[in-house]
């Protein structure tokens, strides 16, 4: 069933092009100028023990990997009062479809933390975000996908991977193969999810622990999600999609046409299935109100440069498997899975805060 007839005009060619740069044209060529930055490398210590763990060097977060499904896992911490009282962990099941999908999470560590203790877990990772070396990274910083036909629709700045830091060498293996080659599909759906963890000062090092997670913890060679989107609204280039510096797609898209890379974020529904994040835990409380603001103004630019109509219902067909699934075009992870993201508080509201917002238009 139908909730509600999209936007007339929001099938809208896209256009591309750096940050503060016109766009000439509905579909004009990639423009822009290098700039060098720098973030820090990741820094992680890997400990199967399933005891208190102290590892040799600062921590801001600890990776924890479990069994799919499990709902059991917990940890606590050690700080100079001792260890505190045990939580529970929200493992975020996906993965990449062409390997066993895993249950895992990030949390992050209290202030002065020296220790952890996890379990029931098969692995967890000590990760520190400030202290490694400085990674050189060029490029430009962030560029704006628009639809380039709609004078009334704004673009939305991304942030780019260099922008926040992404460590590419985590793509190649050591023989300089590509762990992950991009393979694109066309778009049928949109899945909303949320990293399941508290935010910090600096949202661009949670995507950057987020990018370890997934490249190296779970061995993926890069992140799993398309978008990402931080409390204050900044929105995130995900998972490499080529050289030619346009976000989720293998080019300028446009309705129809559009193809987006293949992540890892809905196990067996991960081709042409965008998968959007929101850094934060949404269990209890909901996004904030800048968050739910990107999210929608995303997801109506996602629609309107694929034609993905956000009211219909769908068959999601795996174009490699055949299998028909049905399913709403934009979707919570708990859709298509069986978990507990983007969060129970955010998932009850979902239809409303977001969802009704993004077949209504803009207001």
């Amino acid at each position: 069933m139908h909730r509600r007839t999209f936007l007339t005009g929001a099938t809208a060619a896209a256009g591309l092009a750096a940050l503060g740069t016109a766009l000439p044209s509905p579909r004009p060529a990639l423009a822009g100028t290098a700039s060098d930055g720098t973030a820090p490398r990741v820094l992680a210590e890997r400990s199967s023990s399933t005891g208190l763990v102290r590892p040799e060097r600062r921590f801001d977060m600890v990776a924890v990997t479990g069994a799919p499904g499990g709902r059991d896992t917990a940890i606590r911490f050690e700080t100079a009062d001792g260890l505190g009282p045990w939580r529970p962990v929200h493992l975020h099941t996906g993965g990449r479809d062409d390997r066993e999908p895993s249950a895992v999470a990030l949390v992050r560590a209290p202030e002065g933390a020296t220790g952890y203790e996890a379990g029931p877990s098969g692995r967890t990772a000590a990760v520190n975000l400030t202290d490694g070396e400085e990674l050189r990274l060029g490029g430009p910083g962030r560029v704006t996908l628009s639809p380039g036909s709609s004078a009334a629709r704004a673009g939305i700045p991304f942030r780019t991977r260099a922008g926040w830091g992404a460590d590419e060498s985590w793509r190649f293996g050591e023989e300089g193969e590509d762990l992950w080659a991009p393979e694109f599909h066309p778009v049928q759906a949109l899945t909303v999810h949320h990293t399941a963890m508290p935010t910090g000062d600096d949202p661009a090092a949670d995507v950057r622990a987020v990018h370890y997670l997934h490249a190296v913890e779970q061995a993926w060679g890069d992140i799993g999600y398309h978008v990402l989107i931080d409390p204050e609204g900044t929105v995130y280039e995900g998972r490499h999609s080529g050289g030619d510096g346009v976000p989720v797609f293998s080019g300028v898209p446009s309705p129809g046409r559009a193809r987006a890379v293949t992540a890892g974020h809905a196990f067996g529904f991960n081709h042409g299935n965008v998968g959007v994040c929101l850094l934060g835990d949404f269990t209890e409380e909901l996004p904030t109100d800048a968050a739910q603001d990107s999210l929608v103004a995303v997801l109506r630019l996602l629609c309107a440069v694929t034609g993905v109509d956000p009211s219909e219902r769908i068959g999601y067909v795996n174009p490699v498997t055949g299998a028909v699934t049905p399913g709403d075009a934009i979707s919570r992870h708990r859709d298509w899975l069986d978990t507990e993201c983007p969060g129970n508080a955010f998932a009850e509201a979902f239809d409303t805060a977001i969802r009704d917002r993004v077949v209504g238009g803009p207001s």
